[in-house]
């Protein structure tokens, strides 16, 4: 079975992609569940069952030939089963958002993990109001280590101190509730952000496919989207143990249906593009040369694409939608780690007038044209696929570029970041300036660094014994 894995150049993960598409759908769905207060139980759903061993078992999700990571969907051969495995891990999780707002009646249900994938927080949504949502990314599998023939007896290990205070605490105003206890082990990087490094984990439903085209439909109808099959690993349920607890079996993996948003590279220039060609039609073949096809400009091919953010894990995704995928968590019962976790991010808070002022106006400016992207949605979008036509994804991409393009140009110099909180007292000069110091105080320090490496490994060759 032909597989290809997910793997992405460098420059694939220097730029974050947005689904003009699907950010309208979730902005959609947010604004229905706003006046909702989170941990609210809301409407009453029937509990969901665990998905059966037999459904597991089938060639559609397990093949002979099982890959070992994410490949294509269209990788292997159309499947005869009536019903589809889905893999969520964003909103998606929570019931009001899944079979609420988007009448998705799940058959059956099941908590995995994918080691393969990692959660990530790509996707650019809309400034000052739901900067990005989630997306997953490759992860590289760590290698299992060499065992040794005869190890060394060592001495006990020191018990490890405890994780110092984070450089940017976290505040969670969503409903000016507490933390969740616990949620202090969270490990963190240096800019203050939680750090999860056990794969991706969520929750698989089992859903006819008339259910799964509903869900392509509201995920953008496949724009920019690709549907990807993801090695799952089930979950236990938690439950009391019982006085003879049985034997557990060894879980058995099986593939399920991932949306992923993947990030894209620059588009070359024009005058690249025309060197590339010239280079092409310069070759004496015999043949005639073919008539020349007029081709965009690529400030508009650009135009055409998913919005790109330079840096995609610089933004910070709203309260509300960080609340959503927490609350759905703890509707599934996900382990307790990944819950601290969730808790634990930082979303994104307006700290400043102009960044309220600033909220106000892009909301003003921009409401119609989404109003009216929904409408366009709705009426043409492939009710057997999901799928939308290809005019509609580019205007959508198009939309979105043009309001990050507003925002870079006007919207961050007027009012302020619209990504990442911005501390009282700070401002968007004085963070730019202090990015631009710490890059060049590090481009300073390789090349002494280097210098001291090669010393010590002179030094060391030097004093080795022959």
């Amino acid at each position: 079975m032909p597989s290809s894995k997910l793997s992405q150049s460098p420059k694939h993960r220097s730029r974050s992609s947005s689904n003009g598409l699907a950010t309208v759908q979730r902005v959609s769905d947010l604004a229905a569940t706003a006046r909702q207060p989170r941990n609210s139980k809301g409407r009453n759903y029937a509990p969901i069952p665990r998905t059966s061993t037999e459904r597991l078992s089938q060639p559609d999700v397990y093949p002979e030939c099982f890959p070992s990571e994410p490949v294509p969907a269209s990788a292997l051969p159309p499947s005869e089963a009536r019903t589809v495995l889905y893999f969520a891990y964003g909103s998606n999780l929570n019931a009001d958002v899944f079979q609420g707002r988007r009448q998705v009646k799940p058959i059956s249900s099941m908590s995995v993990s994918a080691p393969s994938l990692s959660l990530t927080f790509s996707v650019a949504g809309i400034p000052y109001l739901e900067p990005c949502f989630a997306n997953v990314a490759p992860r590289k599998l760590p290698k299992p280590p060499i065992p040794i023939p005869n190890p060394p007896k060592v001495p006990p290990k020191i018990p490890d101190l405890p994780n110092p205070p984070s450089v940017r605490p976290p505040r969670w105003l969503s409903s000016g509730e507490p933390r969740a206890p616990g949620s202090d082990r969270v490990q963190r990087n240096a800019a203050g952000d939680p750090v999860w490094n056990s794969g991706l984990i969520g929750v698989v439903y089992e859903v006819t496919k008339e259910d799964y085209a509903k869900i392509i439909a509201t995920e953008g109808g496949g724009a920019g989207y690709q549907d990807v099959l993801v090695p799952c690993l089930p979950l236990p349920p938690t439950a009391r143990v019982p006085e003879t607890p049985p034997i557990p079996e060894l879980p058995r993996p099986f593939l399920a249906h991932i949306l992923y948003l993947p990030l894209l590279p620059d588009l070359p220039d024009d005058e690249d593009t025309t060197r590339l060609e010239t280079s092409k039609d310069g070759d004496d073949d015999g043949d005639e040369p073919e008539k020349p096809h007029p081709k965009l400009p690529s400030w508009l091919r650009k135009l055409m694409l998913p919005a790109q953010r330079p840096d995609p894990s610089y933004a910070q995704a709203s309260a509300r939608y960080l609340g959503l995928i927490a609350d759905g968590a703890r509707e599934h019962d996900l382990p307790g780690d990944y819950q601290e976790y969730l808790e634990a991010l930082i979303p994104y808070q307006i700290t400043t007038r102009r960044q309220s002022i600033g909220r106000v106006l892009f909301n003003a400016a921009w409401v119609l044209p989404f109003a009216l992207l929904m409408l366009l949605g709705q009426t043409f979008n492939d009710k057997k696929t999901g799928r939308a036509p290809v005019w509609l994804m580019a205007v959508s991409n198009i939309l979105f570029n043009l309001i990050w393009l507003s925002y870079d140009k006007i919207g961050k110099v007027l009012f302020g970041d619209g990504e990442r909180t911005q501390e009282a007292g700070e401002t968007t000069a004085g963070r730019i300036q202090l990015e631009n110091n710490e890059k060049a105080s590090r481009a300073a320090w390789l090349p002494c660094r280097r210098i001291c490496d090669e010393e010590q490994s002179n030094a060391s060759i030097v004093t080795s014994p022959r």
